[in-house]
């Protein structure tokens, strides 16, 4: 049954070992499907968390452009390919 002896099996030892290979297997399976559905479900979780965040950090930046556009900025030339922008209020005395 565990490789051991001449190789010889009757009839009635291969039916039961069949019957044991199946329900071992059965075993394994239903194992394997336990282990796949709980990792299916922290992976939820996790996905659960990220969009929270996700959505935390879109709110920050959002907040942040707003505030970005009701500041007083002024245009200044430079020799650079894209325009510097300044607070207006540095300008003023």
């Amino acid at each position: 049954m565990f490789g051991g002896g001449d190789g010889t099996m009757n009839l009635q030892e291969l039916l039961l070992l069949e019957k044991h290979l199946e329900y071992w297997i059965s075993h394994i399976r239903s194992a394997k499907m336990e282990i796949m559905l709980q990792e299916i479900q922290s992976l939820r979780n996790t996905e659960g968390v990220l969009k929270n965040a996700n959505k935390y950090l879109l709110e920050k930046i959002e907040e942040n452009n707003n505030s970005v556009l009701d500041a007083n900025f002024a245009t200044v030339e430079t020799n650079y390919s894209y325009p510097l922008t300044m607070p207006s209020e540095i300008f003023e005395f």
